[in-house]
């Protein structure tokens, strides 16, 4: 008599994976008891930190990050890279009241056009690490390729969500951001992007870009879908063709929507001495019979942009202050 959940051991052919030394191979043969690729611990935990060294390590995901947003990923023991732009128009720059020679106190001056804007990394740098356990007994009831692969494509888009969020909590309080409160649109999809599309046209600074296609959108997850359902009734491919603009979502917290300049913003990666940006680390725990899988890289975000503003008429004396360049679109 059979129990209830009792194991059987499957005699049909499947398309299972396990590993061999440092290479993948898939067992098309029935799966036997001296065979277990199918439903072995170490061969899964083998396949899936191979699979995302590949992909995290490879020039695919460097081209891809760059499209993102902009990047650099520098060497071992280098500092980030910052840029120093001309600033195409007048602005004025509201900062903390600073003292003169004459012991007048100042609190707003012109960034001249022509004047030199330059960045600096921001005072926080982010350590993403991302952690997983994966234990023997959720393995040993057998694993096909094609799951394989979803659960390191959901691993990728995962990571890369979070971490974006990161970057958003960080630039929320970063001196160089500027922040606005306006209503939350509301109606059908291709209403609210519509009302999307017209916030972010009109909160454009000027002075680090003339139009949406010179920004990085960082904008929350829960916007997506409707973005995408409004591109679909537009006709167009994707919410980047929607826009006219780079397009970056975020999970977590909801810090609203991000106007980041191309030209004066980005993410330092950091390279380890092996020259890969990401570290993935799979340690045994006997203890509680499972795998702990730890994916890590430090990246630095270079969006503090500071630039020179006269404090006496003569211009004799300056003082670098904090000169705003990203927008933060808060919705209320």
């Amino acid at each position: 008599m059979k129990l209830p959940n009792q194991y059987e051991v499957p005699t049909q052919s499947h398309t299972r994976a396990h590993a061999e030394g440092s290479t993948i191979h898939y067992n098309v043969s029935d799966v036997r008891k001296e065979t277990l690729g199918a439903n072995d611990p170490d061969a899964y935990i083998a396949a899936l930190v191979k699979l995302s060294e590949d992909y995290l390590n490879s020039d695919a995901w460097r081209e891809e990050a760059a499209e993102r947003t902009p990047c650099e990923f520098r060497p071992a023991g280098s500092e980030a890279t910052g840029q120093q732009i001309i600033t195409l128009s007048d602005r004025t720059v509201t900062f903390d009241p600073r003292k003169n020679w004459d012991n007048q106190t100042i609190s707003k001056g012109e960034a001249l056009a022509g004047s030199i804007i330059f960045t600096e990394p921001t005072d926080t740098a982010l350590f993403i690490s991302h952690r997983v356990t994966i234990l023997d007994h959720t393995i040993i009831g057998g694993f096909t390729q094609a799951s394989l692969l979803q659960t390191a494509d959901k691993m990728m888009r995962d990571i890369e969500h979070i971490e974006a969020g990161k970057v958003a909590q960080i630039l929320s309080t970063a001196p160089s951001t500027e922040s606005v409160s306006v209503a939350k649109p509301t109606g059908k999809p291709v209403e609210i992007a519509e009302d999307l599309i017209d916030l972010l046209t009109i909160h454009i600074n000027q002075t680090v870009g003339t139009s949406l296609a010179d920004f990085v959108v960082l904008l929350p997850v829960s916007l997506v879908a409707v973005l995408e359902r409004a591109a679909q009734r537009a006709g167009v491919e994707d919410i980047e063709a929607l826009i006219g603009a780079s397009v970056q979502p975020y999970s977590g917290t909801d810090y609203g929507l991000f106007l980041l300049p191309k030209m004066f913003t980005s993410l330092s990666y950091r390279e380890g001495r092996d020259g890969n940006v990401w570290k993935i680390e799979a340690t045994r725990n006997g203890a509680h019979q499972c795998w702990d899988l730890e994916i890590m890289t430090v990246v630095d975000i270079v969006a503090n942009g500071k630039v020179k503003v006269k404090l006496s008429a003569d211009g004799l004396q300056t003082q670098a202050v904090a000169f705003p360049m990203i927008t933060n679109i808060k919705l209320t």
